[in-house]
């Protein structure tokens, strides 16, 4: 084994090709091993209901790789040649294993140099039949779950929609999610996390109005002892909902309308508040003229204008609006209580800043 430290850059991918090569030639040798072993039907004989299931067994493999072998095993004498004189890699057979399936046609090697590997997988789908029965059934087992957690402070997603109506959501969801800068230190999240972020902007748009920076009117019970005890860690929890913690208690008291109920550990009523706007409509329409914009520094974004409180509500301050200043929804909802960035208080009122969050700081 060499340095690699004294290895040139040109010699260090030269090794890394012939690996590749060499773990393509032994696939190949796997392959004749494997149609041997399909040809003796031991698969059944050991209880397997396929080569592939029996692969990922005695090979220990994931299951991916078991079908990529199967694939292998059974594909033309072509591709087995190409793959066992290095010519092509794993990768590459086992694509053009299926493009043969779907588009035979002669010279199959050369004519796949003319794309990559994701090209080819593109070849094959435009290729491989829809039937109407693959439609309707890709339709009728159309579904979108939620599922909270235990403690109902998260929520996991999953579903399956048709080809067309899942690229509309894509679409929709990848044109939201384009909208939202970088965060303040430059980093961007990943598409995952903004394409979160975008399903709840739509969600929001319908429910309050795409223009309207205000949330839903929310209910509130408190549980007086937990919640004072634990910092709101514990304790708050919202109408016929999940619990939730001081960030999105926060987020809450800035938005929308509330009311508040109080109760003791046993369930005793202490107190019902009338359900009233956070902060005063024409509050929020003086801070909305007097700032015009989203006033973090560079941000032209007019998306869901809302205001934010400086300084928390809970720690004792007020709607006064000087503890207030205009924010877009991204810059409030993700920038602030989501990820718990604070705006800089040295930073001029028209160019604010934020100050990152560390692992020390309270929440």
């Amino acid at each position: 084994m060499r340095d690699t430290e004294t290895v040139s850059t040109d010699r260090i991918e030269t090794d890394l090709i012939e690996i590749e090569t060499t773990i393509g030639r032994l696939r190949a040798v796997q392959a004749r091993l494997l149609g041997e072993v399909d040809r003796r039907q031991i698969p059944s004989a050991d209880a397997c209901r396929s080569l592939g299931e029996w692969i990922a067994s005695r090979l220990d493999v994931a299951p991916e790789t078991a079908r990529a072998l199967t694939c292998i095993t059974r594909s033309s004498n072509e591709v087995n040649e190409a793959l066992a004189n290095g010519s092509v890699s794993f990768d590459r057979a086992v694509e053009l294993a299926r493009l043969a399936v779907v588009s035979p046609h002669d010279d199959l090697v050369e004519t796949s140099r003319a794309w990559d590997i994701a090209g080819l997988r593109r070849r094959i789908a435009h290729h491989r039949r829809i039937t109407p029965t693959q439609e309707h059934d890709a339709f009728t087992n159309r579904h979108l779950v939620m599922q909270p957690n235990l403690d109902e402070s998260a929520w996991r997603l999953w579903g399956s929609l048709p080809g067309y109506e899942g690229a509309i959501v894509d679409k929709a969801l990848t044109e939201r999610a384009d909208r939202f800068p970088p965060l303040p230190d430059g980093t961007r999240p990943t598409i995952s996390q903004r394409h979160a972020d975008a399903l709840v902007a739509l969600c929001n748009d319908s429910t309050t109005g795409a223009e309207s920076g205000r949330g839903p009117t929310v209910t509130i019970f408190v549980d007086a002892t937990q919640a004072t005890a634990t910092n709101g860690q514990t304790g708050v929890s919202v109408e016929s909902g999940p619990r939730v913690g001081p960030r999105a208690l926060q987020a809450i008291l800035c938005e929308g309308t509330i009311e508040m109920t109080a109760t003791t550990e046993d369930g005793r009523i202490l107190g019902i508040g009338n359900r009233t706007a956070v902060i005063p409509q024409r509050i929020r329409r003086y801070v909305l003229y007097r700032d015009q914009r989203c006033t973090a520094d560079g941000c032209t974004s007019r998306y869901r204008l809302q205001p934010h409180h400086l300084d928390w509500r809970a720690s004792g301050a007020d709607n006064d609006p000087n503890n207030l200043t205009t924010l877009c929804w991204y810059h409030h909802h993700v920038v602030i209580h989501g990820l718990g960035y604070r705006i800089d208080p040295d930073t001029p009122p028209q160019r604010r800043r934020f100050l990152k969050p560390h692992n020390n700081d309270p929440p």
